[in-house]
């Protein structure tokens, strides 16, 4: 019975995340470029959704595999960085609007701290051994 109730949160955390994703997709426009930033609003948009999507996988990953000794595993510091990763690249994607003047900077500068914070989860997924599911 445990079992099959944890495949059925397994499978609705799925459908949840999918959702959000597809959401995330639908109001990001990624085929939606602006003529005169068509590179910068581009890079943009596609670092973002590959942000989201690393994102969900370790909060996934984190939630029914990681370890339930929580305060052993993860420092105040490594904490605070897993915060900044939450929140930093979704109000970069919010706030674009209001950088008219210094936009195509903006989403180049937004571009590479998506991509930062992937490189940060994927490094922290491998280091807790995340991947290797039993």
């Amino acid at each position: 019975m445990n079992d099959a109730v944890q495949n059925i949160v397994h499978f609705l955390l799925m459908i949840v995340f999918l959702i959000i994703y597809l959401l995330a997709f639908i109001i990001v426009k990624p085929f939606l470029i602006n003529h005169r930033r068509r590179i910068s609003t581009l890079t943009l948009k596609i670092s973002y959704l590959i942000y989201l999507l690393v994102l969900l996988v370790f909060v996934y990953l984190f939630m029914f595999f990681g370890t339930t000794d929580l305060e052993y595993q993860i420092s105040n510091l490594l904490f605070i960085f897993i915060l900044i990763c939450l929140f930093l690249p979704n109000l970069g994607i919010l706030l674009r609007r209001n950088f008219e003047k210094y936009r195509t900077e903006y989403n180049y500068m937004f571009s590479l701290i998506n991509i930062i914070v992937v490189v940060f989860i994927i490094l922290k997924l491998v280091q807790h051994n995340w991947f290797l599911i039993n």
